[in-house]
Formats: C-alpha cells, structure tokens, sequence
C-alpha cells in the first residue's frame, strides 16, 4: 500500500495544509450534483477515493491546526447519510469528504494533488509522466454520478458505472461494492 512510485502527495491552494496518499486510489469519480457544482464553481467535481489509513493530512509547521484546518457537516439527505467536508480555513481549498455510509473511505479532490510520482521512479520528460504508477492517476473516471445533473456540452467519459442520481437498485449497488472492492 505504501509504495512510493504510486502514491502522490498535495496541498491547498496556500499550502498551510498537506496531502499524502499512500498507495493507489480505490477508484476517480466525477460528480454533477448541484452540491459539486456548487462547491468547485465547476460544471463538476472530481475526485479519488482511498481507503482512510491510506491519507495523511497535516497542517504545516507555523500555522494553527484549528483555525487552518476547518470542517463542513452538510445536512442530512434523504438516505439519513451526512457528508463532512474539511477545508482550509486560509484559502478555502476543499481538503476531503467523508461519507457516514461509508466511514472507512475518504474523498479527496483530485486537483489538490500532486500529477507526478513522488519519487523519481517511472517519472519520465517534463511532463512527469511515468508508467504504470502514473496509470493509477491518470486512469479515467472510474464512476459518475449525478448524470441526470450533468452540463450537455461535458463529453463521455467511459466510466465503467454511469448513474443518473446516487446508486439505489440493488445492481448498482452491487457493482459499486465490486469497484469498491467490498463484495
């Protein structure tokens, strides 16, 4: 899980708060919901999901963890799930989000992150661009969600689970436990 050459490191816009991702992701999303919209002043958001022990998030040295590092409970949706969203409280990057449905997995922004390896294994050229470590980060979008929301001029991705809302038959459910790999 640790491996270097697939992990990737990132910060806010201000850099007072630090991202490490050890290991690769569990899948990228995209996300058209009105809240995404919204939230990243975009048509949608994107994201990677990891499993919780995977991410470290520190606060550099200097500045105060608690005025810096700031969180967001949304309300409660239909379902009962809440989302938790921390962000920095200096330039308002969005840092994570956290799902009471799924307590042992993370949401993490991709912009926040670093597009290169973070050694120099694999990374080739200016572009950073490397290999199979670098696949895990440029794979394209694993799912998206909120596709009855989306923007008519955003093209197909060719993510292997397009839903219209949130997953609710029991198909889609179970083909996002397999993507998950919680079967």
């Amino acid at each position: 899980m640790s491996d270097p050459a697939t992990s990737r490191t990132g910060s806010c816009l201000c850099g007072a708060v630090q991202v490490r991702i050890q290991g690769k992701p569990l899948e990228m999303h995209l996300c058209h919901c009105t809240i995404c919209q919204k939230l990243t002043g975009s048509a949608f958001g994107a994201y990677v999901t990891v499993q919780d022990q995977q991410l470290t998030v520190t606060v550099k040295p200097g500045h105060d963890e608690e005025s810096t590092l700031k969180s967001y409970k949304e309300p409660p949706k239909a379902s009962g799930n809440v989302n938790t969203r921390t962000f920095c409280g200096i330039c308002s990057s969005l840092i994570t989000c956290r799902n009471t449905s799924l307590p042992v997995m993370v949401v993490v922004p991709l912009g926040i992150l670093e597009p290169y390896p973070l050694s120099g294994d694999g990374a080739t050229g200016a572009e950073g661009r490397g290999g199979e470590a670098d696949d895990a980060w440029n794979a394209k979008p694993t799912i998206e969600y909120w596709c009855e929301r989306k923007r008519s001029w955003v093209g197909e991705t060719g993510a292997e689970l397009v839903l219209p809302r949130q997953p609710e038959r029991e198909e889609e459910v179970a083909k996002l436990k397999k993507i998950f790999g919680m079967e």
